[in-house]
């Protein structure tokens, strides 16, 4: 039961950031470096399309939404995007029972990873 409990543990504190990616075209458009990606918190003035959403999530301790928002421009600059508008922030309480239950907090975080029209 205590090794159980040493898993779980090592498991929330080292833990990774997930990302889930809905492509909504088939372009295939050339990869972006990661910095060359903008990081919009509301959606542009200019047109542009949408070429996918993006999840990312984190079960870890030490894992906050900075890393979430790293992951996303990762899967954005791997598609070919030149933005991504940022959605909210959301965050969901648990726990794993074990003979002294453990209590964290999912973060999740999604967003829309777009290319600018060339019409503008």
């Amino acid at each position: 039961m205590r090794g159980t409990l040493c898993i779980s543990v090592c498991l929330l504190v080292m833990g990774c950031v997930r990302a889930n990616v809905q492509r909504l075209d088939d372009t295939v458009r050339p990869a972006q470096l990661p910095h060359t990606v903008e990081v919009l918190a509301t959606e542009p003035e200019e047109p542009y399309t949408v070429i996918a959403v993006v999840e990312s999530q984190t079960d870890a301790l030490f894992r906050g939404f900075d890393d979430l928002r790293s992951r996303m421009v990762a899967e954005a600059a791997e598609l070919g995007g030149q933005a991504l508008i940022l959605g909210p922030e959301r965050t969901e309480s648990s726990v794993i029972f074990t003979p002294t239950p453990i209590f964290y907090e999912q973060r999740r975080l999604s967003g829309k990873v777009i290319v600018f029209d060339p019409r503008g």
